[in-house]
């Protein structure tokens, strides 16, 4: 699930308690080239808080290395090119903010 805060940035958590590692992946971390280390917190849970700009974007989570796990809590979902399925966040335009030319 994606939950935007208060200070602008969205917190991204996933339950995956039998998982060793979980990055978040996306067309704002480049995919695998910036790839976001999630936290992993007692209870199975894994979080992360990321500043993510407007726009509509797809991301997975990318669990030990080789598994891709869309969140189907975020935004919706669609199929990828690579016949599988890519979880969608909409991140709106922040008030006062202009729209880049």
């Amino acid at each position: 699930m994606v939950t935007a805060t208060l200070e602008g940035t969205h917190l991204f958590r996933t339950f995956l308690p039998n998982a060793d590692r979980v990055e978040l992946v996306g067309d704002f971390t480049g995919w695998r080239d910036r790839a976001i280390t999630m936290t992993r917190e007692d209870t199975g849970w894994w979080s992360a808080t990321v500043a993510v700009e407007a726009g509509d974007h797809d991301f997975k989570y990318l669990v030990d290395g080789s598994k891709w796990v869309p969140d189907y809590a975020a935004s919706g979902v669609r199929a990828n090119q690579f016949g599988g399925w890519v979880s969608l966040l909409q991140v709106a335009q922040a008030e006062g903010q202009l729209a880049a030319a």
